[in-house]
């Protein structure tokens, strides 16, 4: 476990402006509250839209929505847009220079419908800004006691380290931990290192070491964090140990153009691979 004990000072909110989805669905109002407490926490400026036809009954759906959550108190803007719905959350996070999109999603049963197929897959895909995924999105919103962010020695993905340390600091959360997988042609040819232990540890000990050592270069301030280097025999290591932990948001850094991390989770099917996520996901961009 590190930890860096300097003192809490201003710090540039990690995320300025954030549209949140809003669908009418029996969770709209978990997601408007979960949204709530994120982003006054994290000081950003809300922007609600809702997806549908742009009515004034539908308006006034939204607005009477709005007053029935937290966000009554505190006003944000908010409108109704027709449109297909990832083209119309992408366009409008274009238009107020958002870095962040906050939606729902349900665990194991897919998305809500509003996000089924494609949607979820443009969202990831082609969002100019980093992408927060709910998948248990709760009224009473519960802590966030454990983070799981995957690292990646990547100047791009050094925004997901960040993003993973602001926010543990401003929502209070107790257990953070940085993991790095990595592939060993000698873990991988089991002749080679069977019944090698110290071989096994020394492997062990190099990674973490680099990992450590990547970390202190990043301004964590009085956060204790936790670090694990993982052995990718699989795809799903990542994803095995946020389930292994039970955190309760996974942080990792989004697609982009070269092959990274992502690719490596979610090599096909991005919209089914999402229906299993172990919690709620934020991507990073």
């Amino acid at each position: 476990m590190e930890s860096n004990n300097s003192a809490k000072s201003y710090r540039e909110p990690v995320f300025k402006k954030a549209v949140v989805a809003a669908a009418f669905s029996p969770r709209l109002k978990a997601v408007l509250n979960e949204s709530h407490r994120l982003l006054k926490l994290l000081g950003a400026w809300p922007i609600i839209i809702h997806v549908g036809e742009e009515t004034p009954s539908e308006r006034s759906k939204l607005e009477e929505a709005i007053d029935r959550s937290d966000f009554r108190d505190h006003p944000p803007i908010c409108f109704v847009k027709n449109g297909h719905p990832a083209e119309v959350l992408i366009d409008v996070a274009r238009e107020y220079k958002a870095d962040l999109i906050v939606a729902g999603a349900l665990k194991k049963e897919g998305f809500l419908k509003y996000y089924i197929g494609s949607v979820a897959r443009n969202i990831a895909r082609n969002a100019p800004c980093s992408v927060l995924l709910m998948t248990d999105p709760q009224v009473k919103p519960q802590p966030i006691k454990k983070i799981h962010c995957a690292v990646e020695y990547d100047k791009e993905a050094e925004l997901a380290v960040n993003v993973a340390a602001d926010i543990a600091l401003e929502v209070g959360t107790k257990d953070l931990y940085f993991t790095q997988t990595f592939r060993e042609q000698e873990l991988e040819d089991k002749k080679s290192i069977f019944n090698n232990t110290q071989k096994i540890k020394d492997i062990y000990k190099k990674e973490d070491y680099q990992l450590k050592k990547f970390l202190t270069q990043f301004d964590i301030p009085g956060i204790a964090y936790n670090t694990r280097c993982l052995f990718e025999k699989s795809r799903s290591v990542t994803l095995d140990f946020t389930r292994e932990i039970q955190a309760d948001l996974f942080i990792v850094h989004g697609p982009r153009s070269k092959l990274n991390l992502w690719d490596r989770l979610f090599p096909h099917q991005l919209e089914l691979a999402l229906q299993n996520l172990p919690c709620s996901i934020l991507m990073t961009r």
